[in-house]
C-alpha cells in the first residue's frame, strides 16, 4: 500500500521541465518521458529498493544487412514492472541500424526495452506520462481513486467559492480543477501560470464547472495562493 504522500505525489500535475519532445507524423511534435526519467522518478516516490523491472522474454523480430554492410536488426521485449504487491506488463519492439553488427544487436534491445518500461509506467499515471496522450497534456487526469478513503483529518483543499451549479458542468471541466488544487495545496505560482497558459492554447476558459467558468475558477486560484 503506498502512504498519502506517495498518493498525492501521483495525483500531481506532470512537470513540464521533465518532457521531451520529438517530430511526428505530419509534422507533429510528439511529447514524451525518457527512460532514464521514469527511473529516476520511481525512485524518487516508491525508493531505491521497492521496486523492479524484470524482461521475461526477448526475440529478435528482425535482422537483416544491406550492400552497404549495414546491419537493420528488431528486438521484442516483454518487461514486468513491480512495485510493492502490483505489477504492470508490457511489451515493445525496438530496432536499429548500424555498421556494427553486436551494437546493432545492443541498441535494438535497449530501445525495446527502455519502452517497455515506458509503457508499464504509465499505468501509474501523469507522474509517468499519462496525460501525455491527451494532446500532450500536463494536467491530472486521474483527479482520484475510488479505493482511497478520506480520514477524518484529512481535509481537501478549497477552491472558492463552492457555488450552486446553474449549467452542467463541460466534460473534462473537472480535470482543470484538479490542477488548480494541486497547485494551490503546494502554493505554487508558477504552475497555476503554466495551466493558465495551457487552458488559453486550448481554448477552453469558458467551460463551465459548477455554474462557474474555468477563467474565474484559475483567477481565485490565482487570488488564494497570492494571499498565502
Amino acid at each position: 500500500m503506498i502512504n498519502q504522500q506517495q498518493y498525492d505525489q501521483l495525483l500531481k500535475p506532470l512537470n513540464q521541465s521533465r518532457i521531451a519532445k520529438r517530430s511526428g507524423g505530419g509534422g507533429k511534435q510528439l511529447s514524451y518521458l525518457e527512460a532514464w526519467d521514469v527511473k529516476a522518478h520511481l525512485n524518487r516516490i516508491f525508493g531505491f529498493l521497492n521496486w523492479s523491472s524484470d524482461v521475461i522474454e526477448s526475440t529478435v523480430v528482425f535482422e537483416e544487412q544491406n550492400e552497404k554492410g549495414q546491419w537493420s536488426v528488431g528486438w521484442k521485449v516483454t518487461l514486468r514492472l513491480t512495485i510493492q504487491d502490483a505489477t504492470y506488463t508490457e511489451a515493445a519492439v525496438g530496432s536499429s541500424s548500424l555498421s556494427q553488427r553486436g551494437e546493432a544487436h545492443d541498441m535494438a534491445i535497449k530501445t525495446a526495452e527502455s519502452d517497455a518500461l515506458k509503457r508499464a509506467a504509465i499505468n501509474l499515471g501523469t507522474q509517468f506520462g499519462l496525460s501525455l496522450y491527451d494532446d500532450g497534456s500536463t494536467r491530472d487526469v486521474v483527479g482520484t481513486t475510488l479505493d482511497r478513503e478520506q480520514k477524518p483529518n484529512e481535509t481537501s483543499v478549497p477552491l472558492e467559492p463552492i457555488v450552486q451549479a446553474v449549467a452542467a458542468d463541460t466534460e473534462g471541466a473537472g480535470g482543470w480543477i484538479e490542477s488548480m488544487k494541486a497547485a494551490i495545496s503546494d502554493k505554487n505560482v508558477t504552475e497555476l501560470l503554466s495551466i493558465k497558459a495551457e487552458m488559453n492554447s486550448l481554448d477552453c476558459n469558458d467551460w463551465i464547472y459548477q455554474g462557474v467558468t474555468l477563467g474565474k475558477w484559475l483567477d481565485r486560484a490565482m487570488a488564494t495562493v497570492g494571499k498565502e
